[in-house]
């Protein structure tokens, strides 16, 4: 199985069951996790990742130390990537990790660690690295209007998923709606803070945390102005699908169907 563990960030410390669950999922104590903290501008935000991890019962966790592109791709760091069980990578600015190491033979190693099923989640700016298209920066806002999102490429674990992370917090609906507006074959996932979209296979998604995560799909969108708006105008789009997934709640991509948890449908 192939997961992806992308978090809106903001993740609550005090009580931890998001990274309760990256950790369940990564082996428990047998897990082996290695931390990429190079989004973040703060020296010793890889330290306190080691500290929270090993303190929740992780088994052995790792830095994977890197200040250059020119020392991204040593046999250590390779081989640190070839046996963990996991990888997180932090909250920070998101284009800090993708000039870094795009490009690079620590980019390959992360690709093929997933491909072998290794656990790969992030916060914030580590969610958003995630997909192959990335939201690296933008305007809040509900309407989505022209150029009030800029794209480059992430890493690239999905092409099938869009993720935004400070969701409901930083009013980022318009920008998201945007982004599957310009280009309709993926989703938009949109992860409240302290909330967790855990996908499976490129395929089914499940919400954990005390937020929500708003998925927008645009497969049926009948017409849109997207490619034809100027001045910053807005976006005129027709057809969008939009739901909004609290915890327990999943949607399946190939399928397109969002289910609630039971219990929610009985009250």
């Amino acid at each position: 199985m192939h997961t992806l563990m992308p978090i809106g960030g903001a993740i609550n410390h005090e009580n931890p069951d998001i990274m309760r669950e990256f950790i369940r999922r990564a082996g428990g104590s047998a897990a082996r996790i290695v931390i990429l903290p190079q989004a973040s501008a703060e020296a010793g935000t890889g330290a306190g990742y080691v500290k929270q991890f090993k303190e929740l019962g992780a088994g052995e966790v790792l830095i994977l130390e890197c200040p250059s592109r020119e020392q991204a791709g040593t046999p250590a760091q390779i081989e640190m990537l070839q046996v963990a069980s996991a990888i997180f990578i932090t909250g920070g600015t998101q284009m800090r990790i993708s000039s870094l190491f795009g490009g690079t033979p620590v980019e390959a190693a992360l690709l093929e660690a997933y491909q072998r099923g290794c656990l790969v989640g992030g916060t914030s700016a580590g969610a958003s690295i995630l997909s192959k298209t990335m939201i690296a920066y933008g305007q809040g806002g509900p309407t989505p209007r022209e150029r009030m999102v800029q794209f480059v490429p992430g890493l690239g674990f999905t092409d099938r998923f869009i993720f935004d992370q400070h969701f409901r917090q930083r009013d980022r609906l318009g920008r998201l709606i945007y982004a599957v507006a310009a280009y309709p074959g993926a989703i938009g996932v949109g992860i409240d803070e302290n909330t967790t979209a855990v996908g499976e296979d490129d395929n089914l998604i499940t919400v954990l945390g005390s937020g929500a995560v708003t998925i927008v799909d645009g497969s049926q969108i009948s017409a849109t102005d997207v490619a034809e708006v100027t001045r910053r105008k807005p976006v005129a789009v027709a057809g969008l699908t939009v739901h909004v997934l609290t915890p327990g709640s999943s949607f399946e991509r190939l399928t397109r169907k969002a289910e609630l948890p039971a219990l929610l449908l009985e009250e």
